[in-house]
């Protein structure tokens, strides 16, 4: 069975989650730009950028709400921050001063995964021990379109669909596998390959976060009415490359690099809801004094 079409749902934000939603889209990119800068200076290790994928980490995670578990992989930066995450906690594991810089238990996030996919098991293992225990507890499971193509995802799917495991999986497809374009992975969406193992799932489109806002109140929902899995797929836009060790210029057509920046989901928003009248200068202004601080702090931290 597969989910309606996002146009036909019925579950819209209002005013004030609108501004939420830009709000932390906002926060997220800030703190991403001063990590980017960060890795520049040496300070981190290694810093693997969420620009371009904003509006579908903070749509679906103010839509699945602050009771579910999040099993993250290594890219939910704005997730991660809405969750809770403080800046520092989050930059800490990129500098190596911390296996996980939160506690995953207080925050319902659990700690980045950077073995490829391996999140998907736990979070579908998670949700059964939960229901075994007699627990209701919606799980979200975020991977990326590489991670679909390893064996965990497979298995994580057919597990979920046999036991009925209430975890909603949300695949940000950005189109590339590092180096490794999507079309070179798989024949066809992560959505109708989710569909083969008998779970239930929708595509919709990553760059306006009230669309996946929309989607994923519709799919949550569902999961935990049912208590059976759920699959979005939301296919984004990749700004800069896979890490900060990625030159994606190399193997990258420079018009298709040029067509994500043009895209960016997040002035986009600011620019719709100023026009809309729903934010003004004033609103605006407060949020990037909000952002220059928590920049200033990670500055002070790390330099």
């Amino acid at each position: 069975m597969v989910l309606q079409a996002e146009t036909e749902y019925g579950t819209d934000p209002d005013d004030d989650t609108r501004r939420s939603l830009l709000r932390h889209m906002l926060v997220a990119r800030g703190v991403d730009e001063e990590a980017r800068q960060l890795q520049k200076q040496g300070a981190l290790d290694l810093w693997l950028s969420c620009q371009g994928q904003e509006a579908a980490q903070v749509g679906s995670a103010l839509a699945v709400g602050p009771a579910a578990t999040v099993f993250p992989s290594y890219r939910e930066h704005a997730v991660a921050l809405l969750r809770g995450v403080t800046p520092d906690e989050l930059v800490a594991q990129w500098a190596g001063r911390t296996f996980c810089g939160w506690d995953p238990r207080r925050l319902r996030f659990f700690p980045y995964t950077l073995v490829l996919a391996a999140q998907t098991l736990h979070g579908v293992g998670y949700a059964i021990g939960q229901r075994l225990q007699g627990r209701d507890d919606l799980v979200v499971v975020y991977m990326g379109d590489g991670a679909t193509s390893e064996g965990d995802m497979s298995e994580a799917l057919n597990l979920a669909a046999v036991e009925s495991a209430s975890v909603l999986f949300i695949c940000q497809n950005n189109g590339w596998a590092i180096s490794k374009p999507a079309g070179e992975q798989m024949r066809t969406s992560v959505a109708e390959r989710a569909r083969g193992f008998g779970i239930e799932s929708v595509r919709v489109p990553g760059q306006d976060p009230e669309t996946v806002f929309s989607a994923c109140s519709r799919a949550a929902a569902q999961v935990r009415a049912e208590r059976a899995p759920c699959l979005v797929e939301i296919p984004v836009g990749r700004i800069h490359g896979h890490s900060t060790s990625d030159a994606q210029e190399v193997y990258r057509d420079h018009e298709d690099i040029a067509r994500a920046r043009a895209a960016d989901p997040v002035t986009a928003y600011a620019a719709r809801l100023s026009g809309l009248g729903l934010v003004d200068t004033a609103w605006l202004d407060a949020v990037d004094a909000e952002v220059r601080e928590l920049r200033e702090r990670l500055m002070k931290e790390y330099v």
